[in-house]
Formats: C-alpha cells, structure tokens, sequence
C-alpha cells in the first residue's frame, strides 16, 4: 500500500516539476523504503533468534534441577550459558541499529515532506515576491517621477529668477545708459560750445571769456574773492551758457556771505545742467545760512539722486536735519556719508553731535576719537569731546580734553567755552577758569 502511494505520488510529481528535481524525489523515496525494508529484516531476524533464547533461558530458570540431569547436561548448559550472553550483547546492539533506523526513516519521511510543501507553494510564493517587487518598483518609479518634476520645477523657477533679475539688471543699466548719454550730451554743450559759437560767432571772444573765467580761478585760490566775482562776471558776460562758471561765481559769493546772489548764480548753472550735483550741494549750503532748512534738504536731496555717492552732501543733508533737531534722521545721514568715505573727519564729528544730543555719549565720544584721529589738529572734535565728558560725568577727561582743544585753537575754544551752556556745571572749578582765560 505505501508502495503504491509512493508511485502515485511520483506520477503526479513529475508531471509539474522539472526532471532534477524528479530524480532527487525519486532518490529520497528509494532511500526511505531501503531503510524501511532493512528495517523489517532486521525485526524478522532478531524475532527469529528471540525463540531460542527463551528455549535457553527454560534451561537456565531451574539451577535447582541440576542434580536430575547428567554431567554431560551440566556441560551443554555451560555453554549455552555463554551463547546466551553473547545473544543478549547482540540483541542489545539489534535494539540500538533498530532505533537509529526508525530514526533516520522519520528524519527523512519530514525532509520529504517538507520538501514537497515547499514544492506546492513555491508558485505562490513566487507569485507574492514578484507582486511586492513590482509593487515596490512601482513606488520607487512613483517617487522618482515625482522628485524629477519638482527638480525641473525648482530649475525652471530659478531659471525665471535669474531671467527676471537679468531684465532688472538690463533695464537698470539701459537707464544708467540713457543717464549717462544725457550727461554726455550736456557736458558736449558745455564743453564744446566754444566752437560751435566759434563758427556763428568771434572766436576770439569766446577765447576771451575763458581767459576771463581762468583768471577768476587763479583769484579765487589767491583769496581775491571780490575781484574773482568781477572776472566771472566778464566772462559770462562774452558767454553766458557756461554751468561751471555760474556755480564757481556763487561758490565765491558764499564765502562773501552774498547768500541770496549766491543761489541766484546757482539757479543759472541748473538751468544749463539740471544734474549738476555740486551746484545743487552748494545751493544747499546758501540756503542752511539762510535758515532755509526745508529747502536746503530738498537741494541735499537733488544732489544725492543725482549722485548717490556725494558725501559731502549726505554730510550737509544731516547737518540741516540736526538744524531742525531730527538728531535721529540726522545720524542716518552721516552714516551714508561714512559708509562713501570713511575718513570723513567733519562727517564724525557732526554724528558725534548729533549723539551727544540724543543723550548717547559714549557713541558719541567714539566718534570724537575717530574724528581726531583722522586728524589730529581737528579742534573742534577735541573741543566737542570735552563738552560730552563733562555731560558725561568724567570731569578729569573733560579738563584735559579742553585743554587738548584750546592748546590747538586757544581763541576760539575759549571763546566758545565762556557761553556754553554744557559747561554750566562746572563755572566754579579752578581748572576750567584758568583754561578759558
């Protein structure tokens, strides 16, 4: 009967699997029934020695009998003894090949079965690891996909960026151009006038009205301030359509304090050049000695748009703002004025001011240093310093900072000290009084 299994098993077998691993079943099957059958002889054989050893052990049970039999009994029983023994220790050696037999029968009956469990649901198995491969291909397809259009999206989107920045950068340097073209242009007509009119007029006028404005230069340098206002009058007389020679006209009239003639001059250089940034700073500073604050910013303000660079007048535009006490605005502007130039001794000095009046003194007494340091006989930063130590509290540093100040310019620093009201605290101290007489 579990021959006949065996053989069905193998026909169905072998229809389904490939023809080495046929062999191997068949292999294992044969091995299983030879030890099966080895098995069965091996029980047959020691059931057949087992009858004689009862036989004999009928012999052995009754020792008490041995005077019935005769000698040569007692000597077959010896000897039959022996056998017995040596039947037994064979037995024993039977009994323990039998086990290992069963044993190694059952090992191979639940590899065999394993086995073909292992054969029945190999498709299936099969079948899952490649659906959670595909699946899992899927996923990674997915997600690959997905990072590759983000990665164009992010590319794409910096790639506008860059486009976007590169038209700003375009339009602000065809601006920058279209400036700089209108510059040009002006400066031509300025510079070059002189020979147009040389064709429609006498050259050697126009020759004339620039010596006439070079001689006012050479006046002005000398200190001859009222006969350098009488040389450029000359000369825009024989040429009126000259920006530099109105603007320098009312830079020398605002050393004569002819503030009101001064803007007047500068008016006319803007009405040739509207972007003539030194014409609207110095127009600016006519106006702070006019006390025209508002308007004088405004002329700052022409300047620096004109010109975003100009220190000078981001250092006056800061000086009207503390004009009209806004110390905040004003501490804005002569950072600009730093930023452009940093050794801008005026331009720390005036923050420095403008500190000492919000209250910020040990700001304030840095800028003092920078101010000084920049240069060195620049009495009016030692002189300002003294004032915010005394503000300060540090009586010892102010003295000797006055000191400093008066030793440089005596007169004007004692002069200023005998009405300033951050001295007020200390009328009395000897020291100061015997500084400021």
């Amino acid at each position: 009967m579990v021959e006949f299994c065996h053989k069905q098993m193998l026909k169905n077998l072998s229809k389904g699997l490939p023809k080495s691993i046929y062999i191997l079943i068949i292999t294992l099957i044969f091995s299983i029934n030879g030890n099966s059958a080895y098995s069965q002889g091996t029980k047959n054989k020691i059931n057949d020695n087992y009858q004689p050893k009862n036989d004999l052990k009928l012999l052995s049970v009754f020792p008490e009998n041995k005077n019935l039999v005769t000698n040569p009994i007692d000597s077959l029983l010896a000897q039959n003894q022996e056998k017995v023994e040596n039947f037994q220790l064979k037995e024993e050696i039977r009994s323990r090949v039998r086990e290992e037999v069963d044993y190694t029968f059952r090992h191979a009956t639940s590899l065999l079965s394993i086995f073909l469990i292992l054969l029945t649901l190999f498709p299936a198995s099969a079948a899952i690891w490649i659906w959670f491969l595909q699946t899992k291909l899927s996923n990674k397809i997915f997600i690959t996909e997905q990072e590759i259009e983000s990665f164009k999206y992010d590319t794409i989107s910096q790639l506008k960026e860059i486009v976007n920045e590169a038209k700003i950068i375009l339009d602000e340097l065809q601006q920058q151009s279209e400036q700089a073209d209108e510059k040009i242009e002006q400066l031509q007509k300025d510079t070059l006038i002189q020979y147009s009119a040389a064709k429609t007029d006498n050259s050697e006028s126009l020759m004339m009205a620039n010596d006439y404005a070079k001689q006012a230069d050479k006046f002005f340098f000398a200190g001859r301030l009222k006969e350098a206002v009488s040389s450029y009058n000359q000369a825009l007389k024989i040429h009126p359509e000259m920006a530099d020679t109105w603007n320098n006209r009312g830079v020398v009239l605002t050393r004569l304090k002819m503030y009101d003639e001064a803007i007047v001059s500068y008016d006319r250089a803007l009405q040739i050049r509207a972007d003539y940034a030194d014409a609207w700073n110095n127009r600016g500073v006519s106006l702070i000695e006019l006390q025209h604050y508002q308007e004088a910013i405004n002329s700052f303000e022409q300047a620096i748009k004109v010109k975003s660079d100009y220190a000078d007048a981001w250092n006056n535009r800061g000086v009207c703002l503390a004009k009209i006490q806004k110390y905040q605005e004003a501490v804005k502007s002569y950072n600009q004025a730093i930023a452009i130039k940093n050794n801008y001794s005026d331009a720390w000095n005036n923050r420095g001011v403008a500190l000492m009046k919000l209250g910020i003194y040990g700001e304030a007494i840095a800028c003092y240093d920078n101010a000084a340091k920049i240069k060195p006989d620049f009495f009016s930063a030692w002189y300002n310093k003294a004032r915010c130590c005394i503000l300060k509290g540090e009586l010892e540093a102010g003295l000797k900072t006055l000191k400093k100040a008066i030793s440089l310019n005596a007169s004007r620093c004692q002069e200023m000290a005998k009405n300033e009201p951050d001295f007020d605290e200390i009328r009395n101290n000897e020291m100061f009084n015997k500084l400021i007489n």
